[in-house]
């Protein structure tokens, strides 16, 4: 049996009832962990349950998420994980991100729609002379599709972005979606909520209140936009 490490937060921090999770407290943080047996593969259902874990514990304070699927062999060893990660550190992005969630929100738009707008704006062609032109055409479609549904979705969420500390772009499956996160203080998470639930002219989904995945490098007094973000914490 070996240890499933999930976050960090601070050691004063209080575990909902009947959590899975206990703390391993090195100074005045800790290490949130579960028991995880040897050799065993995360599974999907496991993946969603660690997320549910992570965002029930938001209501006491704030978390930072570690890399899913990270283990140790014993709590000296989750001990010397996040000193890896050095705790002065660790200590200032839980400070930074005390009081703000993440919240995602997925924008699915009608594709002929899209398309409709794309041509009424570039007048494109119906097809290309050859196969690469074809091709080419078609790449360039999926170019202005994408600056236009971006466009849509700056004005559609300019009070959300108005709210937020910072915002992150995401890649989306598709080129009629816009997927964006959004650091948000968690009073405004309801309202954020109701505001993207009443936007009309597109399928419009929010998700969370979520720990900080995408703003754990990125100073959440400053709001910014960062294509794909990548953090070095692993989300």
């Amino acid at each position: 049996m070996s240890l499933h490490l999930h976050a960090v937060v601070r050691a004063t921090h209080q575990l909902p009832d009947g959590s899975s999770f206990r703390l391993v407290e090195l100074e005045d943080v800790a290490v949130v962990v579960s028991e995880h047996p040897d050799g065993r593969v995360l599974t999907e259902q496991e993946a969603v349950d660690d997320l549910a874990g992570l965002c029930a514990l938001l209501p006491d304070g704030p978390v930072v998420p570690l890399r899913i699927g990270t283990t140790a062999v014993d709590e000296t060893a989750a001990r010397a994980a996040v000193h890896a990660l050095s705790v002065p550190v660790v200590r200032d992005r839980l400070n930074q991100l005390d009081g703000v969630a993440e919240l995602h929100v997925r924008l699915v738009f009608d594709e002929d729609t899209a398309l409709r707008a794309v041509h009424d704006e570039s007048g494109f062609a119906g097809g290309g002379a050859d196969l690469t032109a074809t091709i080419a055409q078609g790449e360039r479609i999926a170019r202005q599709i994408v600056a236009w549904r971006r466009n849509q979705a700056d004005g559609m969420l300019a009070s959300v972005s108005a709210v937020a500390l910072a915002v992150a772009l995401l890649d989306p499956p598709v080129h009629t979606e816009e997927h964006r996160a959004f650091l948000v203080p968690l009073g405004e998470v309801e309202a954020v909520r109701d505001g993207v639930a009443a936007l009309n002219g597109v399928t419009a989904i929010c998700t969370g209140p979520l720990p900080a995945f995408h703003f754990l490098d990125l100073a959440p007094r400053q709001p910014r936009h960062q294509d794909q973000p990548a953090s070095r914490w692993g989300w």
